[in-house]
């Protein structure tokens, strides 16, 4: 995997804002703390996916549409023990005419199982509120070695990266 870098993707412009060289990229990562984005592909102007690092404990993780919308974003907090943890993803639909966001699905975990699954239908303004307990044991990741994103950053995540 390619990766590109720069200090934040704006998701309203669809463009890397300030590219970082990979020096610059790897002290942000060093400081814990310092926001950088790791852009997932060959050209960073076509990203398919971004790693945000938001700060030391915080960690966003975008899928792009061809329209460089976020059709997906796993959202991970660093826990005491030093790894990372799912504690929500969010996935959209969009219009193909209008491009508006016309359905969501958010589903917010604990680290004990709950989960939380809401579901927006934009077009008749209604939503659909579940709580459940799950298996949440593919949530956890270890936190990502600088240019090692692999894990954090796939979107299928119902198997562990080593049955994949």
């Amino acid at each position: 995997m390619i990766y590109n870098y720069a200090e934040k993707w704006s998701r309203s412009y669809k463009e890397a804002i300030k590219p970082l060289t990979e020096a610059h990229a790897r002290k942000r990562h060093e400081k814990k703390g310092a926001l950088y984005t790791a852009l997932l592909g060959d050209d960073p102007t076509r990203p398919h996916a971004f790693v945000e690092i938001v700060s030391g404990d915080s960690i966003q993780v975008d899928f792009l549409d061809n329209e460089f919308r976020s059709s997906a974003s796993y959202q991970f907090i660093q826990q005491p023990d030093g790894r990372l943890f799912m504690v929500m993803a969010v996935f959209r639909q969009f219009d193909s005419v209008t491009m508006k966001n016309v359905f969501g699905h958010s589903l917010h975990f604990k680290p004990d199982g709950y989960v939380l699954s809401i579901e927006e239908d934009f077009r008749s303004n209604t939503q659909t509120r579940q709580e459940k307990t799950m298996d949440v044991s593919l949530n956890w990741e270890p936190y990502p070695e600088f240019g090692d994103y692999a894990s954090i950053a796939r979107f299928d995540r119902d198997a562990p990266p080593a049955q994949r």
